[in-house]
């Protein structure tokens, strides 16, 4: 009897070290949560009462476009889970295929952004699902995301939206993505249009996560936070860390930040935007000093919505820029406000608000002016994002080329010199990520190579004017526009190319 009992011990053991063996894999693939009971109640019941009274309670404005994004706060649910709330309400009732989460980390350094490795996040309510195929494609699209578990183990911003997807969008897999908070406008535009390309034929929820000013008092507060909530009202991504830095070199007292997740709402805003959101919708605000009556140190907390027609891709063609005919006419009208533009700027007159009609200068592209004089070069600067109408990025990148072009830093543009000036304006197409050199055609494509915070670019002509080669065209710009090893694209550079179309003053 005693033998069989050990036999049946040693049994049981082993089917116990079995079951535990497989479940620790499976355990090791979910992120665990790392603030329930703390931000939020971390019993089932008691998370489910209190999201869904404040879905009850929401107040929110109802909008029969389509909703592309949201932009929540992050903080204790007893704080900010109202203010959430109000945005998680309206998508309460919408059909949605995946929901990207993209936050701030608090944490950990990064440089760029990170998905963590896991098929499902753990909160009271249970595993939400990650979307791996969209995660894997957002990596794959730009080097900019990498894979970093640490930067998720501990961090709220996102965590804290979960349950909140999981009462409203019951099932629908997530994407977690964490990013840089100092990000760049140009990396999140690189990151943005990497959401953009994975999420082509799938209808996708964008969520940016962020609170607002840290610290100020109850009045102070209201003042930054209202005049952050005007700009983000006017759906102009790159005018949030214009106004956000503008306020941080006069700030409050105690003011730490303004936004402290702004890297995820200007690039969820980027990306609504290439899925066809123009319109920001704000919801109510309130800070901490409105729940605890204590007004001497308070943290802001917002929410907006971003609306538009969605433009789903899954087998739209990218119109080639040689089929947007321009007539004289229009070539004529932006020239003539490049030129003002640049006359403006160089007499101290501020720059006029151009009253344009014309659809075809109302098209969103990035551009690059060049200025000459006599044949030399005078300036040339660039923007390859395509959320500004035409008419607008060249008046800007017209002013740009005049005063901001570090090459001719001491021997800038003078008003002197306007009537022999003679302005080049390249229209410029999407930029296209490539893993082959032979995609390169000499003569069509510009090319823009990046490595960290280093970049130079080449626009299409260049290589036919100087003779090269794509080897030679590489070489120089890694070289003598990135400031990088000649070679440097042969290993972890990355390499963009585009196409343009020249309008030259000469030619008309």
């Amino acid at each position: 009897m005693k033998r069989r009992m050990a036999v049946f011990f040693v049994l049981l053991s082993l089917f116990i070290c079995n079951v535990c063996q497989a479940a620790r894999p499976l355990a090791e693939k979910v992120r665990q949560p790392a603030v329930a009971g703390q931000f939020y109640p971390g019993s089932r019941s008691d998370l489910e009462m209190q999201i869904k009274s404040f879905l009850d309670q929401a107040d929110a404005p109802e909008t029969e476009r389509e909703i592309i994004g949201l932009w929540v706060p992050h903080a204790g649910y007893i704080f900010s889970g109202q203010v959430a709330a109000n945005a998680f309400h309206t998508v309460q009732n919408r059909l949605y295929d995946v929901i990207v989460l993209v936050g701030a980390s608090h944490r950990t350094r990064l440089r760029g952004g990170s998905i963590g490795p896991w098929i499902g996040y753990k909160t009271p309510l249970g595993i939400a699902p990650v979307d791996r195929e969209t995660a894997e494609a957002i990596k794959k699209n730009t080097s900019l995301i990498s894979e970093i578990p640490e930067a998720h183990r501990y961090e709220h911003s996102l965590e804290v939206q979960i349950p909140f997807v999981q009462i409203v969008q019951p099932g629908v897999p997530v994407v977690p993505l964490i990013l840089d908070p100092g990000l760049s406008f140009g990396d999140a535009e690189i990151i943005a249009g990497a959401i953009a390309a994975a999420s082509a034929g799938k209808k996708v929820l964008l969520v940016a996560s962020s609170d607002m000013s840290h610290y100020p008092d109850y009045k102070d507060a209201y003042d930054v936070d209202l005049r952050m909530l005007d700009t983000i009202k006017l759906f102009d991504p790159k005018k949030i860390l214009h106004v956000h830095d503008d306020i941080m070199r006069y700030p409050k007292a105690n003011l730490s930040c303004v936004l402290c997740g702004r890297s995820a709402l200007v690039t969820v805003m980027l990306a609504a935007e290439k899925m066809g959101a123009d319109e920001s919708l704000i919801l109510p605000y309130m800070n901490s000093g409105d729940i605890s009556g204590e007004r001497g140190r308070v943290v802001g907390y917002g929410a907006a919505l971003f609306t538009g027609d969605r433009q789903i891709q899954s087998n739209q063609r990218e119109i080639p820029l040689d089929e947007i005919s321009f007539t004289t006419a229009e070539k004529k009208k932006l020239m003539q406000i490049a030129r003002q533009s640049i006359e403006c700027i160089l007499e101290g007159k501020d720059i006029p608000e151009f009253d344009v009609a014309e659809p075809n200068l109302n098209v969103k592209r990035g551009v690059f002016v060049t200025l000459t004089n006599g044949g030399r070069l005078r300036g040339c600067i660039g923007h390859f994002g395509q959320e500004y109408p035409l008419y607008h990025i060249v008046s800007e990148m017209a002013v740009a080329a005049a005063v901001q072009d570090p090459r001719f830093r001491f021997n800038p543009v003078s008003t002197g010199e306007l009537e022999q000036m003679e302005i080049k304006i390249s229209i410029l197409s999407p930029l296209k990520k490539i893993s082959n050199i032979d995609e390169i055609e000499i003569g069509r494509h510009g090319i823009w190579i990046c490595k960290g915070a280093r970049s130079g670019t080449y626009l299409p002509e260049v290589a036919t004017e100087m003779g090269w080669d794509r080897t030679e065209f590489l070489n120089h710009c890694c070289h003598d526009k990135a400031g990088l090893p000649p070679d440097a694209w042969k290993r972890d550079a990355e390499i963009y190319i585009y196409s343009s179309q020249i309008l030259s003053e000469k030619a008309l």
